[in-house]
């Protein structure tokens, strides 16, 4: 069996009958990572691949295990929010030109895997609310901070006026479920947050955060954004760290 992530239709399961043998003529349009145009027709209330033709295999992400690794957790991501019979155009648009420019391995892979993240919780109608503190409006100060769970800002001032704030920014994060869950932004962790989020499609990729510690919250962020909001981890996303 192999999942296909559609335009049209979504995700959809496909029977590929001899698609492990080295001499089948769908092994290669088949694979991991393929991008390709698919033969398939329905039988018992089945989908069976009858051929197809590659447009673009992605080989160089199988070249290198960490690039693989990462390959493979976008997948994984793309097809958990990706249902059946569902328009996937947008979803499946983000996810090859995510794969091709990891293969293509000219940008950091910690902000590739983090602009994939937010677009994809955007997409998938987890979009957070940018535009100023939930509580003043303000969009600008030294430190503002998202609310995970709610996908909303708070600015440092309203921050330091409440009572019984939580402010948890781990180095290792792992699943919790924890009431409150703030994450400091600095304005360059900020800016590069927001202009994923409300980019066009075509320009998300367009921006770089050169301090490493703030490229690092980035993507801290966007992997807890992700997470939290989903409810669960990624076996696939447990063997990117290992061997990261």
């Amino acid at each position: 069996m192999a999942d296909i992530i559609t335009p049209e239709r979504g995700r959809i399961s496909v029977c590929v009958k001899g698609g492990k043998s080295p001499v089948s003529k769908l092994g290669g349009i088949s694979q991991l990572f393929t991008y390709g145009n698919y033969e398939i027709y329905e039988k018992n209330s089945m989908y069976w691949m009858r051929g197809g033709s590659i447009i673009c295999p992605f080989y160089e992400i199988s070249n290198e295990i960490e690039r693989l690794a990462l390959g493979t957790y976008l997948c994984e991501v793309a097809n958990d929010l990706t249902g059946e019979n569902e328009e996937s155009r947008e979803i499946l648009r983000l996810l090859l030109n995510t794969l091709y420019l990891v293969g293509k391995g000219e940008k950091s892979r910690i902000q590739l895997k983090a602009v994939f993240e937010i677009r994809a919780m955007c997409i998938s109608g987890y979009c957070p609310e940018l535009s100023g503190c939930i509580y003043c409006k303000k969009n600008r100060c030294e430190f503002m901070y998202l609310d995970i769970l709610r996908g909303r800002l708070i600015c440092s001032d309203c921050l330091s006026k409440r009572e019984n704030k939580t402010i948890s920014i781990s180095d290792e994060f792992e699943y919790t479920e924890q009431k409150n869950l703030l994450f400091g932004m600095t304005p360059a962790v900020f800016a590069a947050f927001c202009h994923v989020v409300y980019s066009q499609q075509g320009k998300i990729f367009a921006f770089e955060i050169k301090d490493k510690t703030e490229l690092e919250d980035f993507g801290k962020i966007a992997e807890t954004y992700l997470l939290e909001h989903l409810g669960h981890g990624f076996k696939s996303l447990d063997f990117y760290r290992s061997v990261k």
